[in-house]
């Protein structure tokens, strides 16, 4: 009654049924969710879903009577190894880079392959094999430039079991040295495509997953001694992999029957047996003393449930219905349709020739608007077919100058150092030269060397760029005073260098909660003119109090030469003032991200808003005259509200709304306390 009795009838009117009952059946079906299932007793959750964000926990290993392993990652949590006991929850390290989740565990060591990248090349990378131990924590990678996946450790520890899928395509089962990583042992088959998940059985024998050259799928049995390879299920076309070995059984995760569940394999007779039977999957078992621990989908990520082993009615499937392949689906729509069977695919050959490098030289398919401040940009990026040379038409404007400008650039990756080329023609730029005032438009082409390295490894991103340009200027006058200036032509060089370092970051964090990045940047004329621009920019990126806030601190400099503008102006100034481009200016900001609200809303397969998320932020910059005998300063703060969208569900774009309090006269002394501004796309690539 009282303040909810509105919400009780609403109940009675839309179900049909009272409160009361409503809520007896409400939280019975929490029950049975999240805690025990009444009706079989053998089922306990072990975890319990975060509220409003996904939180997963994979690959549990029973290390002790009340110990669990696991790796919990998340919208809010980079992938971390955890060690749960009756005390709770302790984390024992972040994971690496890794391009798989998959991880194996046994007597104390864990074994898994991270992500490398080459240094120089972009399509080429690396999967290694990293080995830690739980009670020193300390982590040693085994292999270096390898393809391994899907690793597992034997029981004394010695060897380790890992998938090779070269580049070539092809897979092999690799024993290694876990000592040296050296490779004791080859095995392949010319009737499996791809092997995964192998996991040893004993020191001599291992069972795997295994694809067949026609799409279907089986459990092998390796003798590591002969080499031989026999089939343990039927092969058939439901998916299978993840097997745990405990007590003569051999439990593993398969498609059937139009679900993902558990099913054990009894070595002594080969018979198949259905252990869970469930709406959603279940995944990534460990069976340890008649306990089972698997890790159950929900819309909330992937939950621990614990399975009582020996109260679990095993249910023997058949062989042949095992190997049955459904003769026909319903699609979307609701027609029944055909399976195509791979049996039956024709073959056909096709005339082999040599490939024209210039094949689709400017094959443009994708735009993307960025904003860095001060400078806006639209561009319309194309790539050959070879991936060997890119192409960028784009349109540039200039908040500080309030020019627009047209330009091409491009990029050949072929050869090393990458070769860059570029022209931008820019519209109506402006300066006030011994008391007149002078318009003009520019043409800028440039031709220069890049050397883009990937260091990225271990649990940070390292991204460096150097490089050098050697460019054009051709400068039109168009102002009234024509007859003062002279066209103006000159040559001019362009060094930079970029660095990046950062962690990674879970979904939800706006930023890297840890790393830092600069950039350098220093042009000046050649041949009879002299002018010049230096800037430098950095950023400090620092966790804020909750996990998905951030701090960002940032700082920059830029001073050119008093004679004349040769270059644009490439500073952000304190957020509120209008723009300078005096000879020598520096800012420091502070900034702290965190989120609003996560609407989660759509309209129409068009527009997605995914999160509203606000900053707090102070700005300090101090400007030079031009004999830096007098400066002055430019304080502000203010707040940011931001709004991460999708367009038509893919593509991620961030605009918002700024509001700054000036604490200062501008450079003329006049005063304004309060600005609104729209901040244009920001945050435009993609993670």
């Amino acid at each position: 009654q009282g303040v909810f009795y509105p919400f009780q009838q609403a109940i009675k009117y839309y179900t049909g049924i009272s409160y009361e009952k409503f809520y007896n059946n409400a939280f019975n079906f929490y029950k049975k969710e999240w805690h025990v299932d009444t009706t079989k007793k053998t089922e306990l959750y072990l975890t319990k879903p975060s509220n409003g964000f996904v939180t997963n926990y994979l690959f549990p290993y029973q290390i002790g009577n009340d110990s669990l392993l696991y790796l919990k990652s998340g919208y809010r949590q980079v992938p971390t190894f955890i060690i749960k006991d009756r005390h709770g929850e302790h984390r024992l390290r972040v994971k690496d880079i890794s391009a798989d989740v998959q991880y194996s565990y046994r007597n104390g060591k864990i074994v898994y392959a991270a992500y490398e990248r080459d240094a120089r090349w972009a399509w080429r990378d690396y999967s290694v094999i990293k080995l830690v131990n739980i009670k020193s924590w300390l982590q040693k990678t085994i292999t270096h430039q390898s393809k391994y996946f899907t690793p597992d450790i034997s029981e004394d520890g010695s060897k380790i079991v890992a998938v090779q899928n070269a580049a070539d395509g092809k897979s092999e089962i690799h024993i290694l040295d876990a000592a040296t990583g050296g490779v004791i042992k080859r095995i392949k088959s010319p009737g499996v495509n791809v092997f995964t998940d192998p996991k040893f059985i004993d020191g001599n024998e291992l069972v795997s997953a295994v694809r067949l050259t026609d799409g279907k799928m089986s459990l092998a049995h390796i003798d590591l001694n002969t080499g031989k390879m026999e089939w343990l299920t039927p092969a058939s076309f439901n998916v299978a992999g993840y097997p745990c070995v405990a007590g003569g059984m051999i439990y593993f995760t398969a498609s059937y029957a139009g679900n993902d569940d558990v099913f054990a394999l009894r070595l002594k007779d080969r018979k198949i047996f259905q252990v869970t039977n469930d709406r959603l999957g279940n995944y990534y078992i460990n069976v340890r003393a008649r306990k089972g621990i698997v890790s159950h989908f929900t819309a909330d990520g992937y939950q621990l449930k614990e399975i009582d082993m020996s109260s679990v009615s095993l249910k023997e499937i058949n062989t042949t219905a095992w190997q049955e392949t459904p003769g026909s689906y319903r699609s979307v729509t609701g027609d029944i349709q055909n399976t195509v069977s791979l049996d039956k695919t024709p073959d056909r050959n096709f005339p082999e020739r040599g490939y024209d490098i210039g094949t689709n030289l400017f094959n443009f398919h994708s735009w993307r608007p960025y904003y860095e401040d001060p400078d806006f940009t639209f561009s319309l990026y194309g790539e050959n077919i070879l991936n060997s040379f890119q192409s960028e038409l784009f349109y540039h404007y200039n908040q500080d100058e309030k020019t627009n400008g047209l330009g091409f650039n491009t990029v050949y990756g072929a050869l090393f150092p990458y070769l860059n080329f570029g022209t931008e023609y820019t519209f109506n730029r402006s300066d006030t030269t011994g008391g007149k005032t002078v318009a003009w438009s520019q043409l800028d082409t440039k031709i220069g060397l890049s050397i883009p390295l990937n260091f990225s490894q271990g649990q940070t991103y390292k991204l460096l760029t150097v490089g050098s340009n050697f460019g054009l200027r051709n400068q039109f006058i168009k102002s009234a005073v024509r007859a003062d200036f002279n066209n103006v032509n000159f040559s001019y060089l362009h060094h930079f260098i970029n660095w990046q370092q950062t962690i990674q970051s879970a979904r939800q964090h706006i930023f890297p909660r840890l790393g830092y990045t600069f950039s350098i940047n220093h042009r000046y004329a050649v041949g009879n003119y002299t002018g010049y621009q230096f800037i430098g920019k950095t950023s400090v990126y620092l966790p804020g109090f909750y996990s998905t806030h951030s701090i960002v601190l940032t700082g920059s400099f830029q001073q050119r030469d008093t004679a004349a503008a040769l270059f644009s102006n490439a500073f952000a100034i304190s957020r509120g003032y209008d723009p300078y481009y005096l000879s020598r200016m520096w800012r420091l900001s502070a900034n702290y991200h965190f989120p609003v609200v996560y609407p989660d809303w759509g309209f129409g397969n068009v527009f997605y808003l995914q999160r509203i998320r606000g900053n707090v932020f102070y700005d300090f910059t101090k400007i030079y005259s031009k004999d830096k005998s007098v400066t002055g300063k430019l304080r502000s703060i203010g707040t940011e509200i931001y709004f991460d969208t999708r367009w038509w569900n893919q593509y991620p774009l961030t605009f918002g709304i700024r509001f700054s309090h000036l604490l200062d006269a501008d450079a003329v002394g006049a005063i304004q306390s309060n600005v609104v501004q729209i901040i244009l796309p920001t945050s435009i690539i993609p993670r």
